[in-house]
């Protein structure tokens, strides 16, 4: 792609990085007997997700009720909401509900009497767990408040009990591939708990993980039938620390303009900064940064070396500081590209992607 069509940050993907991506996981779900159910919140995209259906996949994951809506309108009929039911859409729900497979997060018996009461479609429902990262469902270990739900979606109509779903967010504290390890014996341990708790229950229930951490680099998956991670698709510096992936697994990068130099600092002004990139950060060897400078590889993207990434951002700011050898290829309206520490994040705030290869726009919700 000509730099010369960079006028503003500007993302810019990897397709064979993110294919070779999507084809590793696939394969991970098939080696484990595992229903894999990825997550779109990370690229919500309509090709990459055809990408996807390339795989054999089936049914997607989503973070909002927009988003299932969005993807429904490329043909996909088995959906799960992975964010507490809000009641505040129940129209929006009913309307979805209608149309597709819909499943539903419901952890508390009030919200599922309003949705028995309301909804006109029946739709499934999982009860989410609540198996360490402690940001909401509940704990594997409340078995008298889950049995209570699950007896009431048993006498509803219009909620269908699925099984559990559990985000295991804290695999993203991991640093290497033994704490990762770590972090998904944890969760296994949890839920066969809970399956023995339940196996009074006369229903098949389906338990679905899904953090890109344990399902990239885990290796137990006992008592799990399902997975659905998101980050994976394009990975990033996050994922990177945390032992996830390497640099060149990397599918996305932000290209941004060079505005002005500063020598005796040896820094770089971009436009490039909170609201392109978020503010999420790494620390490294006492150090802060939103995103470190890189360069095009033969395979993906590398790191230009450890000294040059992205020091400070503000609202529409970036500030780079460089190391010599790096501060002296750029010069005042040039492109320098910088790896973000969240592509999620990053994504969504960016809204598009232009191929690496091509220039060619992705479309995006």
């Amino acid at each position: 792609m000509q730099e010369i069509n960079i006028t503003k940050p500007t993302m810019l993907l990897n397709k064979q990085v993110c294919r070779n991506n999507i084809r590793r996981m696939a394969q991970k779900a098939a080696k484990h007997n595992l229903k894999f159910k990825p997550h779109m919140k990370t690229h919500q995209s309509g090709e990459i997700g055809q990408w996807l259906r390339e795989y054999g996949v089936e049914a997607v994951t989503v973070s909002s009720v927009g988003m299932a809506r969005f993807f429904a309108g490329y043909g996909w009929k088995d959906i799960t909401i992975a964010f507490p039911c809000n009641l505040r859409e129940i129209n929006h729900i009913k309307s979805l509900a209608a149309d597709i497979s819909l499943t539903l997060l419901v952890n508390k018996l009030s919200t599922a009497q309003v949705l028995q009461e309301q909804l006109n479609y029946p739709v499934n429902t999982y009860i989410e767990l609540d198996t360490g990262s402690v940001r909401t469902g509940l704990l594997p270990s409340l078995v008298n408040e889950i049995h209570e739900l699950i007896s009431f979606f048993n006498d509803s109509d219009m909620l269908q009990w699925k099984g559990f779903y559990s985000h295991p967010g804290h695999s993203y504290e991991a640093r290497s591939e033994d704490d990762i390890q770590s972090v998904q014996q944890s969760v296994t341990q949890q839920i066969i708990s809970l399956r023995n708790e339940l196996q009074s229950t006369p229903e098949d229930f389906e338990v679905c993980i899904g953090d890109t951490p344990t399902c990239s680099k885990g290796t137990d998956f006992s008592g799990i039938d399902a997975i659905s991670p998101g980050n994976f698709v394009f990975h990033d510096l996050m994922q990177v620390q945390i032992g996830s992936c390497e640099v060149n697994d990397i599918a996305v990068a932000v290209n941004c303009p060079v505005v002005e130099r500063y020598a005796d600092s040896g820094q770089l002004a971009i436009y490039g900064g909170a609201i392109h990139f978020s503010k999420e950060s790494l620390t490294r060897d006492g150090t802060t940064h939103y995103g470190l400078v890189a360069a095009r590889g033969s395979k993906g993207w590398t790191i230009a070396d450890n000294d040059s990434y992205l020091a400070r951002i503000s609202q529409e700011h970036g500030i780079v500081q460089c190391s010599p050898n790096v501060f002296e290829q750029y010069s005042s309206g040039d492109i320098i590209t910088i790896l973000p520490v969240h592509s999620c994040l990053t994504a969504h705030l960016l809204g598009g992607y232009r191929l690496s290869e091509s220039g060619r726009k992705v479309n995006h919700l």
